[in-house]
């Protein structure tokens, strides 16, 4: 089963940032259902930043982590920053592991999130 909701954060910088919070499986059956949530969410979104808090995840395979990874080059490709939270120790080194912090920042909060995201 997969969750996604959203909703904004004030930052230290004082700014709102958008956190799309992801909860459950992301694989090949919730791609769909994810995508269009994230879709949806970048359509709308006002805030400079988005950060996707996939503290809650169980399953990230490579599929996935593709759909993450679009997401994150959508964002900036409309002018904002993005950035992951990630404290889960498995969730890191599946991160790592694949690359995928090379590519989008990764932090352990929101708040710390909100102050990398590229």
């Amino acid at each position: 089963m997969l969750a996604v909701t959203s909703s904004l954060h004030e930052g230290r910088d004082g700014r709102a940032h958008l956190v799309v919070r992801i909860e459950g499986d992301v694989s090949m059956s919730t791609l769909p259902k994810l995508t269009d949530f994230l879709n949806r969410e970048l359509a709308a979104a006002t805030s400079p930043t988005v950060i996707l808090d996939i503290d809650s995840v169980g399953v990230l395979d490579d599929a996935g982590l593709g759909i993450l990874m679009g997401f994150a080059g959508r964002v900036r490709a409309s002018g904002r920053s993005v950035a992951v939270v990630a404290s889960v120790a498995r969730l890191r080194q599946r991160i790592d592991e694949t690359g995928f912090d090379r590519a989008v920042g990764v932090a352990s909060s929101i708040l710390d999130a909100g102050r990398i995201a590229r």
